[in-house]
């Protein structure tokens, strides 16, 4: 089907996984039928036909509008995942515990932790001068010194307590050795935070396993190159103890050299999580001189020590970019250590406009949350461009829709790159916007049964709630009716699997609603081994004509095109494949009343191993989409796009990219008796544009592999396409975007527009 080059690599502007969608309660009835595998047609409804009802209010997520000329971030949180507690130098005193009650002997636990040690003794006897916890300054023997230690409980294994007190002999060696209190007029503080715990109403007597470790180890101390070393230890090192230099800076100490521990895995203090919102995060970033930088857009860990700590983390804000070190990131945050990771969204979301006119752009982006909470952002498009939004970077951990409003005629599209539900199902998908909110939308391809995850988004733009009903046909006339509320200035999510009765079957669906709203559909699947997901918009009505211009049933590809009949009596329906040498072949089908039919291309006589494109014909109105499957280049996935309704002198898309592991396509259908000229105008970011012409054959299909024009084989960039005759135009794109590939297709807009919506939208983990 589609040859070309591949370059090594990712894409590199596009930065930063779905939690499970909230349910929508609903009632319903079994019964739908199962999708057969990759060279059978889907299976049938046997449900009865069944009306639920279910009211639904959305759960309230993200603040008021903010309107302004620069980005907001926020309406969300986030999540910090980390590792420890306490500096993590030397002997990490959970592992010591563990390392004990699995039977290790206390030499060989400190050998372990301080490298290239080796062991001498001293008089327990000498007198240390010690600041009391009543700032009375008291003189001890050692020993007695030792007995009195609150580090850790009398009830610890011998093991563990002897190696603690041979630490803490030798750590009051080296705190003498460097005069750390001399001038204060003592030897040692009674503060674990300074020096070690110490308290002096300790009564020896009651703490027989403490005095037994001291005296079993009597005088004994650690030394490196013959000097007692700095015998620092802390609570939990969380799996990798940390070097002198990650955690007071200065320069490395061989003998703290950072080493693995897998002794501490079983401790309270291993793990920990840290979850607050981007408004939290932000006020305690700007609460500090150092990390202060305005509204903040996004972090970003630049580069870690050897234990995997943050050695330097990058804030962005609208203030500027500052890069600090990861010890004083945490203490800002308060975060129990610098070890630590931002828990990464599964899904990434990108907003492309195109402004193919001749002046600026001004566009206003409203971003709109479950519950009715927006944000707002200004951004200018110069002429002949493209513009790239990140929305991770304005809106953290939530479900969105969005809105675009400009001033001069755009092109929108919604890119979206995700890891579904961390489990490996992993992809992209992309959507043409659409212009106006409307009191109907139609879908014809939905399924849930097997390892396929269907939803339905649906935005309300409106100041007022909107009540949707929304009927599922299947495949024999049955159809289930779902009612739902929607409050104002909104998105709604419905989880068809996660609705009784809708959990195993395969369906087209008709929406009406009391006030105009947007619609779209996402599906996310296991397919013959190709994992990925799909999304497309609705169609606001039914015709007797459909037009695709991609297909393709060549080596691992699938292509259905999926048939909805709302209508109250069966349709005849005829489709047409046009090939690249202007052949075709024709099939004709029955579609039932209230039901959808399904056709497999693959299995089509003639069809086995074709590039084709699709007339849908029919003697009543119908909803026509596409589906594929595929595994291209070892990029396996799936994408769906609705069918155009009508062929066009003009097209223009949004998205497309060409760099590193991106494959983009334009896939151009002359439905007409006669030849098409047609000029593409590929518009890049900086304003640079590059023209390419095309003769397209009448009755056929022309593919162009973008990557091989010049100029373009590594380029971001929007597309125009005009044409003499009128043509059908879609896109095709596939990826490798960081550990997710897969592939996405969306049809063109036939005309630029001052608004445009999408329904769609997660930046969420």
């Amino acid at each position: 089907m589609k040859m070309g080059k591949t370059e090594p690599g990712e894409r590199l502007d596009r930065g930063l996984r779905r939690a499970p969608r909230p349910r929508l309660m609903g009632t319903g009835k079994k019964g739908y039928g199962r999708r057969a595998g990759p060279g059978a047609a889907r299976g049938g409804f046997l449900a009865v036909a069944a009306c639920l009802v279910a009211t639904l209010m959305a759960l309230s997520v993200g603040g008021p509008s903010m309107p302004g000329t620069e980005a907001v971030a926020g309406g969300g949180k986030i999540t910090f995942v980390g590792h420890g507690r306490g500096h993590g130098v030397g002997l990490c005193m959970a592992g010591v515990y563990f390392r004990a009650l699995r039977g290790e002997e206390y030499h060989q636990i400190i050998r372990a932790y301080y490298t290239g040690v080796d062991f001498s003794r001293v008089s327990d006897d000498m007198p240390i001068r010690v600041l009391c916890r009543d700032n009375v300054v008291r003189t001890y023997p050692l020993k007695e010194y030792l007995y009195r230690l609150q580090e850790e409980p009398d009830s610890w294994p011998a093991q563990g307590l002897r190696v603690l007190m041979v630490a803490a002999r030798t750590y009051v060696l080296s705190v003498i050795a460097r005069g750390k209190h001399a001038k204060d007029g003592y030897d040692i503080c009674p503060y674990g935070s300074c020096c070690q715990a110490f308290n002096e109403q300790i009564d020896p007597a009651k703490r027989p396993n403490t005095v037994a470790a001291v005296n079993a180890t009597a005088g004994e101390i650690i030394t490196y190159g013959g000097q007692p070393i700095i015998a620092a230890y802390s609570s939990c090192c969380g799996g990798y103890t940390a070097g002198t230099d990650e955690a007071w800076g200065g320069n490395p100490v061989p003998y703290l050299s950072p080493v693995p521990d897998d002794a501490c895995a079983a401790d309270e203090d291993h793990d920990w999580q840290v979850t607050m919102t981007w408004e939290e995060l932000q006020a305690k970033l700007n609460a500090n001189a150092d990390t202060a930088v305005g509204t903040l857009y996004g972090l970003d860990i630049l580069s870690r020590w050897t234990s995997g700590r943050v050695k330097q983390i990058r804030i962005d804000g609208s203030a500027g970019s500052r890069t600090v070190s990861g010890t004083l990131f945490a203490s800002v945050v308060g975060l129990e250590t610098h070890f630590f990771s931002i828990a990464s969204q599964n899904f990434d979301e990108y907003l492309l406009i195109q402004n193919p006119g001749d002046a600026p752009a001004a566009c206003t982006v409203t971003y709109m949350f479950p519950g009715g909470g927006t944000l707002e952002e200004s951004c200018e498009v110069p002429p002949h461009s493209r513009h790239t939004v990140f929305v991770n970077d304005r809106v953290q951990n939530s479900e969105v829709s969005i809105a675009v409003e400009s001033d001069q005629p755009v092109v929108a599209e919604r890119a979206m790159y995700f890891d579904f539900l961390g489990s490996g199902i992993r992809g992209g998908h992309a959507c043409m916007g659409t212009k106006e909110a409307r009191g109907e939308w139609y879908f014809a391809e939905g399924y849930t049964a097997g390892e396929f995850d269907t939803f339905f988004l649906v935005q309300n733009p409106n100041d007022a709630e909107a009540h949707l009903e929304v009927s599922f046909l299947g495949n024999g006339g049955e159809a289930d009716c779902i009612y739902y509320t929607l409050a104002p200035s909104s998105r709604m999510t419905i989880w068809m699997d996660m609705e009784p009765g809708m959990e195993d079957g395969e369906f087209s669906a008709h929406m009406k609603s009391d006030l105009p709203v947007v619609a779209e559909r996402a599906m996310y699947f296991r397919y013959a081994g190709h994992a990925g997901g799909s999304a497309a918009e609705g169609t606001p009505e039914t015709r007797r004509a459909w037009y695709f211009a991609e297909g393709y049933t060549g080596g691992e590809f699938d292509t259905y095109i999926l048939l909805s009949n709302p209508e109250d009596a069966p349709s005849t329906a005829k489709l047409t494949f046009m090939l690249p040498d202007a052949a075709s072949r024709e099939l004709s089908l029955e579609v039932p009343a209230r039901s959808r039919a399904t056709v497999h291309v693959d299995g089509i006589q003639g069809m086995e191993d074709a590039e084709f494109s699709t007339r849908v014909e029919s003697d009543r109105p119908l909803v026509a989409e596409r589906a594929m499957y595929f595994s291209y280049r070892g990029r396996q996935g799936g994408h769906d796009a609705m069918g155009v309704k009508e062929p066009s002198e003009d097209w223009y898309f949004a998205e497309g990219y060409t760099g590193g592991e991106f494959d983009t396509y334009l896939l151009l259908q002359n439905p007409g008796d006669s030849p098409a000229r047609a000029v593409l105008t590929y518009m890049k970011g900086d304003g640079a544009t590059v023209e390419q012409e095309a003769l397209i054959a009448p009755g056929s299909r022309f593919t162009v592999h973008v990557d091989d024009l010049p100029g373009l084989g590594d380029a971001e960039f929007s597309t125009r396409v005009e044409s003499d005759r009128p043509l059908v135009a879609e896109r095709a794109m596939y990826f490798n975007y960081g550990k997710r590939d897969g592939g996405s297709c969306s049809q063109g807009t036939d005309a630029p527009s001052r608004r445009w919506y999408f329904a769609e939208g997660y930046t969420g983990s």
